[in-house]
């Protein structure tokens, strides 16, 4: 009987622990699947944003590289300079508007007679040089509003690289955390185990002495050979 008992007890700690353990182990297995699922959607978002901001940065950097042609600050110091103001001359918009000034410019010259005078070809020359000045200053408040478009998307993504970084870190702390509960509750459950076995194991090798009292003595004398309890 107690070799059966400790047979029994024996199997249901080794059952015990090993149970234990694969719950330990499938929990922090559940739980790292999800962490990296969260990480997963953690990332899709970041590239996203990124994308959804991608036209807008580029739209900013192209428009700085411009304006910094436009001032002479550029690569190509004054010849680039010269290369933007001229490409400015070309562009549809002096191009109509020089055209408006100068047939406007014409036809009151020509309505007082002076279509041949000095003031004529002065008025001409003004309007072409205040209007190229003009378009440049516009041209410069165009590119700084794209400028500024693109740094907002630019700090738009570094936002939100930065809330990334910081919400994958926190997962894969978490991560760590469950992977180390998962250990340790895994080697918890082997230690109880072998716990359990030792205690049992002691208890069947070195059983405790059962010892009978003395036979009681009767009144005539005669021991009573049945025994009256354990020590």
């Amino acid at each position: 009987m107690p070799l059966a008992a400790a047979g029994i007890g024996a199997a249901g700690s080794i059952l015990g622990g090993i149970t234990g353990g694969k719950a330990s182990s499938a929990a922090a297995r559940a739980q790292a699947q999800a962490q990296q699922a969260a990480i997963g959607e953690q990332r899709n978002e970041f590239n996203t944003i990124q994308a959804n901001n991608q036209p807008y940065m580029q739209a900013g950097t192209s428009s700085l590289a411009s304006m910094l042609n436009l001032l002479g600050l550029g690569a190509g110091g004054a010849t680039g300079q010269q290369g933007a103001i001229d490409a400015l001359k070309a562009s549809p918009t002096f191009t109509a508007l020089d055209q408006t000034g100068t047939d406007a410019i014409l036809q009151n010259a020509a309505a007082t007679g002076g279509l041949r005078g000095g003031n004529t070809q002065s008025s001409l020359y003004n309007n072409r040089s205040n209007l190229l000045a003009s378009v440049i200053q516009q041209q410069l408040g165009n590119l700084g509003g794209l400028v500024n478009v693109g740094q907002a998307g630019a700090s738009g993504t570094n936002a939100a690289a930065t809330n990334t970084g910081s919400a994958i870190s926190s997962i894969l702390t978490q991560g760590g955390n469950t992977a180390s509960s998962g250990i340790l509750g895994g080697a918890n459950a082997f230690q109880n185990t072998l716990n359990s076995l030792s205690q049992i194991a002691g208890k069947y090798f070195n059983p405790q002495p059962t010892l009978q009292l003395p036979p009681q003595i009767s009144a005539n004398g005669f021991g009573n050979t049945a025994a009256t309890g354990i020590w």
